[in-house]
């Protein structure tokens, strides 16, 4: 389709996206969300006159994956450039933005690509410039995996009660619950809900179960705030309200409400941001010697260490990782970081800093 949308330099940059819903035949190893037979799918393809501008468009990527995944998600993660043998086929360069689980292993995330000339060349990609020349675009491809962020929200924020939602993709962002079928507490329940729906999205539970019960399955769902509503609030004018992101009650005035859920808004994410942020550079370490580093990654951290190469000649020391370490090099920062020393592998003066750790 490039091939018949694109004639000019005028036609560029070309940027379109697809979406659909994958069936993939998976036999085993699969996992909730992590990896499915079937998935959401949605990937953006775009062509460009040069490499320089291709190359931004794929700093642009990574700059949407921040604002997306760690501003709104509240999911750290470092953007690596992966080494030689772990480019994606036809890659001329891959990067991915891998997060941590709590078990140890990074996942990756959105990945984008700048292509080889071969897809162009393919499939006869080319465009008339300025210089009434004909020259073959340069192709970038990103891919956001929407059903292993979600799995990454589930496995970061949420703890031994379930989930923790951020406040901006909480199906529900307030619960009220009724601690019994009372008029009055149905009443002052949906004269509550009137206010709270003008700034956020709210449930009445008015189901016929305990209130342990009712509690219990909110905090399971993640809901950022929970109101508990008995006859003692509605005779004080007083709220009894659960924050999940802190898991505390606080006693709050009736009057307060709307101020208090819009303090609540930003302050959630924020807290579940900071606390997933915290865990994560504090899983990252330094080794300068193989023993460390098979020490560290049992422990399930990232190691930061330096590496011969990433081109092709260090894929051997890869391979003795892999071997021998049950890890991987996932590649190095964007910004280059001054390797110093020798490979923590082979021995000989390393080029690059890497990180390695272990994955799904």
């Amino acid at each position: 389709m490039f091939n018949l949308w694109i004639s000019s330099y005028k036609d560029l940059p070309f940027k379109t996206y697809q979406r659909a819903n994958i069936f993939r035949y998976e036999t085993k190893a699969t996992r909730p969300f992590l990896r499915s037979r079937e998935f959401y799918w949605i990937e953006a393809h775009c062509a460009h006159a040069t490499r320089e501008n291709a190359m931004l468009q794929v700093k642009e990527d990574m700059e949407t994956t921040e604002e997306v995944l760690h501003n709104i998600f509240g999911l750290p993660f470092i953007f690596f450039e992966r080494p030689a043998w772990d480019k994606f086929p036809g890659a001329e360069r891959t990067f991915a933005a891998d997060v941590l689980n709590p078990d140890g292993k990074l996942i990756q995330q959105p990945s984008t690509h700048l292509l080889t000339q071969e897809f162009p060349k393919a499939f006869n990609v080319k465009f008339k410039d300025k210089d009434e020349k004909e020259k073959l675009v340069y192709i970038t491809c990103y891919g956001p995996a929407i059903s292993r962020i979600f799995a990454s929200v589930v496995i970061v924020h949420g703890d031994d009660k379930g989930l923790r939602f951020p406040w901006e993709i909480a199906p529900t962002q307030v619960a009220i619950v009724p601690i019994s079928s009372d008029a009055k507490l149905i009443k002052k329940a949906e004269e509550l809900s009137s206010i709270v729906q003008k700034i956020a999205t709210v449930e009445i539970d008015k189901r016929d179960k305990s209130p342990g019960e009712k509690f219990n399955e909110w905090e399971l769902k993640g809901v950022p705030i929970r109101i508990d509503l008995g006859l003692k609030e509605i005779s004080e004018k007083k709220l009894t309200v659960f924050r999940r992101d802190i898991n505390k009650k606080e006693t709050i005035a009736e009057a307060d409400l709307e101020k208090y859920i819009k303090k609540v808004a930003k302050e959630s994410s924020a807290n579940l941001k900071k606390q997933a942020d915290e865990l994560f550079v504090s899983k990252i370490k330094p080794a300068t010697t193989k023993e460390d580093l098979k020490k560290f990654i049992e422990r399930g951290l990232i190691v930061r260490c330096n590496f011969c190469s990433v081109d092709k000649s260090g894929a051997k020391c890869a391979e003795v990782i892999e071997k021998d370490i049950g890890a991987e090099v996932r590649g190095t920062k964007l910004e280059p970081e001054k390797a110093t020393g020798k490979c923590i592998i082979c021995g000989k003066k390393a080029e690059k800093v890497v990180y390695i750790a272990r994955s799904y």
